[in-house]
């Protein structure tokens, strides 16, 4: 049973690595600096998940209430969207040369880095959301693998914690070559590459469940 707890852990860090999560994130790190904002933004996406994964699970498991497929796929349909217009935000407002000066600094930033509170806020919706998209799936797991509610939520737990470890660090690994200023490859590029990524992949999650 610890390997099965193990393997939890393990798997929450695979879940983050899945492309709509990595695109969520991808977009947000761009929003924000310095790089202590970057890794907050990750944070709060693996809260907001965290939450929806733990409500729902109370409701499947704890209080029986049965939830249709349906609705679980409506939901990954609106992360899709979710995902596609943010990457078309990121596109407009980069416009790979539109770029502003923020009050307190002299150097050129993102448009829209100086309010890390309203992302931070924005990360932790997002999350909200594909928490609840990724909840059927994984509660049919470890409902069929475990018959201890006391085992299904530390399992949920320990799946959490690695989600939201795995997030910080990729949000942080993502925004060292875009706050570092890259001369070879301006920031303004990797905002344009991180906006088209998030396009295609909220695309493929649209027509992935609506086929």
């Amino acid at each position: 049973m610890t390997l099965l707890l193990i393997f939890g852990l393990i798997l929450g860090i695979r879940h983050a690595l899945e492309p709509d999560h990595l695109a969520a994130v991808l977009v947000l790190s761009t929003h924000s600096k310095p790089l202590s904002s970057t890794v907050k933004q990750g944070v709060m996406w693996g809260l907001g998940h965290t939450i929806t994964l733990l409500l729902f699970s109370m409701i499947i498991l704890g209080w029986k209430i049965h939830i249709d497929e349906t609705i679980f796929m409506f939901i990954e349909t609106m992360a899709g969207l979710i995902i596609l217009f943010m990457g078309l935000e990121i596109l407009i407002k980069t416009k790979i040369f539109s770029f502003e000066k923020c009050e307190d600094k002299e150097k050129l930033m993102f448009k829209y880095s100086c309010n890390n509170s309203t992302f931070s806020l924005r990360a932790f919706c997002i999350g909200l959301v594909h928490g609840a998209a990724g909840s059927g799936v994984i509660i049919a797991f470890v409902s069929a693998t475990m018959d201890s509610m006391y085992l299904i939520f530390t399992y949920i737990a320990l799946f959490s914690i690695g989600l939201i470890i795995t997030m910080s660090l990729f949000s942080f690994l993502l925004s060292v070559p875009i706050y570092r200023n890259i001369k070879s490859f301006p920031s303004e590029y990797l905002h344009f590459i991180s906006g088209i990524l998030a396009i295609l992949i909220g695309l493929k999650l649209i027509y992935n469940f609506n086929i």
